[in-house]
């Protein structure tokens, strides 16, 4: 499997796991030294990214679909830029918007996990 598709799994498996607000597997996928920033500017650890947009409510996902992955190799590491296409109900209200982001991932044992991130509204 090329590495694309393997950083394209873990992503459908993140966004899925946000949608069915499945904070057992998004715990495996995410890597204990996680750091991500938000379109809104605000960075989460592992345990706040876990809370916020799977277990508190605050956020619910809907759907999150992505396009236009590219991934980069480095030694370890995987760097992936792409579009994330959500729908996600806050404050009582439904969004939906695009947003560009960029993930990286780190190689372990298990396999890859998401390691660092930043997210910002697409141009």
């Amino acid at each position: 499997m090329s590495l694309d598709q393997q950083i394209g799994d873990v992503l459908l498996a993140k966004a899925e796991a946000i949608v069915h607000r499945d904070a057992r597997t998004l715990e495996a996928l995410i890597h204990p030294d996680f750091v991500y920033v938000n379109a809104a500017g605000r960075t989460f650890d592992k345990a706040g990214y876990i809370d916020a947009y799977c277990t508190s409510g605050k956020m619910v996902f809907a759907e999150q679909r992505i396009s236009n992955l590219t991934v980069q190799a480095s030694p370890g590491l995987a760097e992936a830029t792409f579009v994330s296409h959500d729908r996600f109900l806050i404050d009582g209200k439904t969004v939906d918007a695009t947003y560009q982001s960029m993930c990286v991932f780190t190689a372990g044992p298990q396999g890859w996990q998401w390691v660092a991130g930043q997210t910002r509204t697409a141009a």
